[in-house]
């Protein structure tokens, strides 16, 4: 064979063999590229089961009922609906023991919430259903809390059941005076001024007073407010106990001395 046609065939299989290494290479890259995502994916995928693995952070709790039993720092509550609750608590609870009081535990400068027999307007002298007294705080009485009760303007639809009064809102402030049957609150309106509403006390009227107490105050047979949060077992790690007498052995009815303070 002549020299001439040689080398044309030696030139083509040259092209050839280039032409199918790159073909080879262009396949290589693909399946590289295609690789890629699912790493991605699969590390996309470690990240987000990590974050969704911790736990949500607990809120506040609390725990209302009778005290079924006391063990060291570990408390059985038997709640209204008769299931029970553990409340553990430590040195640095705060405990507070609602006990009975009478009309001269009432003093100037005292802390007191009232509960009016009626809805108390702009003011005007009241007769008071309840008394607590409380201490203060760093010398003065906490402001109060909303608590959603009292009377409403809504009216309910025609042919409905009349609903139940509403408890008139507490009057919280601090003893101004004392004079005979009278007491005069000293407190603040929602616009921040200076009032002073005088409630009258009768025979009917219902005292109890609200004491700091200790761990050892805490016992069978009182019911318990307790307040705090939740670990993971159910638990709740108390911050703040309230204790009360119970009513023949409940927490309920008309026994329960007025809230607040």
């Amino acid at each position: 064979m002549p020299v001439s046609c040689r080398t044309p065939r030696l030139a083509r299989f040259a092209i050839l063999a280039v032409t199918g290494a790159t073909a080879l290479s262009v396949a290589a890259c693909g399946a590289s590229n295609k690789s890629s995502p699912s790493s991605t994916s699969a590390s996309t995928s470690t990240v987000t089961s990590t974050v969704t693995s911790q736990a949500p952070a607990q809120g506040e709790a609390q725990v209302n009922g009778l005290i079924a039993s006391v063990a060291g720092n570990s408390i059985q509550v038997t709640k209204e609906d008769n299931t029970n609750a553990d409340v553990n608590f430590t040195s640095t609870t705060k405990v507070t023991e609602v006990a009975p009081a009478t009309l001269s535990d009432v003093t100037s400068g005292s802390c007191i919430t009232v509960r009016p027999t009626r809805e108390i307007q702009g003011g005007q002298p009241a007769t008071a259903a309840s008394v607590r007294v409380s201490p203060s705080v760093n010398g003065t009485c906490p402001p109060a809390k909303p608590s959603g009760q009292g009377s409403t303007t809504s009216t309910p639809p025609p042919g409905s059941p009349t609903p139940a009064s509403p408890k008139p809102k507490p009057l919280r402030g601090s003893v101004a005076s004392v004079t005979g049957n009278t007491i005069t609150v000293a407190g603040t309106d929602p616009s921040g001024n200076t009032t002073q509403t005088a409630v009258t006390v009768d025979d009917q009227t219902k005292y109890s007073k609200l004491t700091t107490a200790t761990p050892d105050a805490i016992a069978q047979g009182k019911c318990v407010n307790a307040r705090g949060s939740l670990d993971n077992g159910g638990t709740l790690q108390a911050t703040t106990i309230k204790l009360r007498p119970a009513n023949d052995g409940k927490c309920g009815g008309p026994g329960k001395p007025p809230h607040g303070g």
